[in-house]
């Protein structure tokens, strides 16, 4: 098995394409029934600056997860923060670490003083926990959203940051964005 980070602009579009088909095999309910073509624009335009963190198996996709910079108001301070997203395995590789090891890869941009830390929202915590992330239980916005601007941009359960020491403030969290 070999995992490579890299910037959307250094994948083929066949390899984007098996992340594209990877992800809709993992969440079924959010595949869109759009042209390829339009599913690898999406993929450019979701999070242009992100970090590709890809797992193959004999040249083969079978993990993936996406890491990118947030930009978002910590109560009243405005703060550049790593976000993740998109974390999923092939099923036939499930249970044998690999969504830990693209995770991991993602936190070393914060291990590595790229970013302060991460947030995210997930339904899975337990699995995350493991990985040294705590949940929060802040109240969360989008005041960019102009019909509700109040409204939780989440659409998870939990929402957690990484590592679990960083010192995060009570308050209500601004993403100044739609939730990721």
């Amino acid at each position: 098995m070999e995992l490579i980070n890299s910037s959307p602009k250094d994948l083929t579009k066949s390899q984007i394409v098996a992340i594209n088909q990877l992800m809709d095999s993992t969440w079924p309910e959010n595949a869109t029934q759009t042209s390829e073509e339009d599913k690898v624009k999406e993929f450019y335009d979701r999070f242009p600056a992100k970090t590709c963190h890809c797992v193959y198996e004999d040249k083969v996709l079978i993990g993936y997860a996406e890491s990118f910079p947030i930009h978002i108001k910590i109560v009243n301070k405005e703060a550049d923060i790593l976000g993740i997203g998109s974390v999923c395995v092939n099923p036939d590789f499930r249970g044998k670490g690999l969504g830990a090891k693209l995770v991991k890869a993602a936190f070393d941009r914060i291990d590595n003083d790229e970013y302060p830390l991460c947030l995210f929202q997930t339904a899975v915590p337990d699995f995350y926990s493991k990985l040294n992330c705590k949940l929060i239980d802040n109240q969360f916005i989008n005041s960019k959203n102009s019909k509700s601007p109040k409204a939780n941009p989440f659409w998870d359960d939990h929402v957690m940051i990484y590592p679990s020491t960083f010192l995060w403030p009570s308050g209500v969290i601004d993403l100044l964005r739609p939730g990721f």
